[in-house]
């Protein structure tokens, strides 16, 4: 058998390109190493939340479960409904993707059924983007005492572009 015979008729070693020895190699060593943004809308759809569901003498955009989330700019604001049931608390969740500027003033409002009564979270002037840190996700809850819909409502001056989810936390 000739070498040049020999050569045709073995396999070729498979040669990977530089970036795609770097992507298997990064899923290969951390696989969790995902975009934060990615990471924190996981597992929930997409709601545009542009409906006009009557609440309390005015409407709401949407009504947020565990199971949505909302993508959307500040400054402005925003509002939804969020069901749950008694002595439960409400956690909002903020991923802002963007931190142009935390603003001064950011109030979160949620309210009772029949908007009799309501909960308030104000920054004050705290600085939203250093409350969030490194994981850029800010959070605030308020334990609501009925069952049923609640209207929350957010307020803020900060400039940012932010995915929002919530969370209920519900007795043991």
């Amino acid at each position: 058998m000739t070498m040049d015979a020999f050569k045709k008729k073995r396999p070729r070693p498979v040669i990977f390109s530089g970036f795609w020895f770097c992507f298997f190699m990064q899923m290969a060593l951390f696989p969790g190493c995902t975009r934060p943004e990615a990471e924190f809308i996981a597992g929930a759809d997409y709601d545009v939340c542009l409906a006009n569901i009557p609440i309390c003498r005015g409407t709401a955009g949407c009504t947020l479960t565990e199971y949505k989330y909302l993508e959307g700019d500040f400054p402005g604001f925003r509002n939804f409904i969020v069901t749950s049931p008694a002595d439960t608390k409400i956690k909002i969740k903020i991923f802002f993707k963007t931190r142009e500027h935390p603003g001064q003033d950011t109030t979160i409002t949620w309210y009772e059924p029949g908007c009799t009564d309501s909960h308030k979270y104000e920054s004050n002037g705290a600085d939203l983007f250093l409350k969030a840190g490194g994981d850029r996700i800010f959070a605030v809850e308020e334990k609501m005492r009925r069952s049923g819909d609640h209207l929350v409502e957010i307020d803020s001056d900060a400039h940012t572009h932010y995915f929002l989810r919530i969370e209920l936390i519900t007795p043991n």
